[in-house]
């Protein structure tokens, strides 16, 4: 018989392992840990990415600084209006429309035949011409934090439906302190814009460094509900009321959200998304009678608003002055000193720039 060798192991030698699991108590464990770390990380993780979203917001509102100043540059320093008068309703081509060469936007521009009367929104259907470029979105119109962004149905007199894309940026009619509140109405009021408009960078005598041109404000959702209670978040509806006026804004002012609560008779998610045109209810031209953010919604009453910056950044909107530079300005800002902001040649001595 052969002698084992040293290579040869004899079965009683042989070493076993036994592999052993997680009981179910590690294993619950375990989870529980990932799960208190996920909840650790997540707001970081959030509040990392909503910082990137207002940076973008910034350099949005950057561009359309720059993009006005370009257009001022070539038109004798004019700032563009909110159109011209018409024969039922102003042909109000907003001021971003006219901003687009100047934005790297020359083919878009290029959609809109600004010789073509657009017409009364109550009563005529957008001309087919215009309605490629009113459903076209540009990206620095639209913050990224912004919910409503995106294409919205419009539902013209005829009732044909046709998409529109709108804007989270509005440019200046003025404080709302002077009573006027329809954009369209030929009146010239204490801010840049307004229809028939020959505003001036000279014209700014508060000067451009201490004068709001363009402010962040929300693109409605569209759908409302139909009853007035409960109240709705004011980012995404604004209310219908039966007029607007100067009694109502002050009200507003004086009692907030509860004085003005019975007067809201619906709820209206139309709030600028329709970057084309600028007097029309839903249209990108407003004035900064509401503080930034106010729990008070926007009210609207056919083409008169009265209206307020709002965004989707936490404690604060954007804004970009006539100087061209940006800044945040908190929710807590004095209203004094945010309506002096809005006016061209008021005199006032604080601004939201000296914040």
């Amino acid at each position: 018989m052969l002698a084992r060798g040293p290579f040869l192991k004899s079965p009683h030698n042989r070493t076993t392992a036994t592999s052993r699991g997680f009981t179910l108590v590690e294993l619950l464990v375990v989870i529980a840990i990932i799960g208190v770390m996920v909840g650790l990380l997540l707001p970081a993780v959030q509040a990392a990415r909503e910082a990137a979203r207002r940076m973008q917001c910034k350099n949005h509102l950057r561009q359309l600084g720059l993009a006005f100043h370009n257009y001022a540059s070539t038109y004798s320093e004019h700032l563009p209006n909110n159109g011209y008068s018409g024969s039922r309703y102003p042909n109000d081509y907003s001021p971003f429309a006219k901003l687009l060469p100047f934005a790297e936007q020359a083919n878009l521009h290029g959609l809109i035949d600004f010789d073509v009367y657009m017409g009364h929104p109550g009563m005529d259907d957008l001309p087919v011409e215009l309605r490629a470029a009113a459903a076209t979105r540009v990206p620095f119109f639209e913050c990224p934090s912004d919910v409503g962004a995106g294409l919205h149905d419009l539902t013209m007199p005829s009732g044909a439906i046709i998409p529109i894309a709108g804007t989270s940026y509005a440019i200046n009619q003025g404080s709302g302190l002077d009573g006027v509140f329809h954009p369209g109405n030929g009146v010239a009021s204490d801010g840049l814009c307004w229809v028939g408009a020959k505003t001036r960078l000279a014209d700014i005598t508060d000067g451009t460094s201490h004068t709001l041109l363009v402010a962040e404000t929300t693109i409605g959702v569209g759908a409302a509900p139909a009853s007035p209670t409960p109240l709705q978040d004011p980012r995404r509806y604004r209310g219908q009321v039966a007029s607007v006026s100067q009694a109502l804004a002050e009200t507003a002012d004086s009692g907030g959200l509860d004085a003005v609560a019975g007067s809201i008779t619906g709820w209206d998610g139309a709030r600028n998304q329709y970057w084309l045109r600028g007097s029309v209810p839903n249209g990108p031209v407003m004035n900064g009678r509401l503080t930034p953010n106010s729990p008070v919604p926007d009210m609207v009453f056919a083409s008169s608003k009265i209206t307020g910056s709002r965004s989707y950044h936490p404690g604060t909107v954007g804004v970009s002055l006539a100087d061209g530079s940006v800044r945040s300005v908190s929710d807590s800002i004095d209203r004094h000193v945010w309506h002096a902001t809005w006016t061209r040649s008021g005199g006032e001595i604080k601004t939201a720039a000296d914040d």
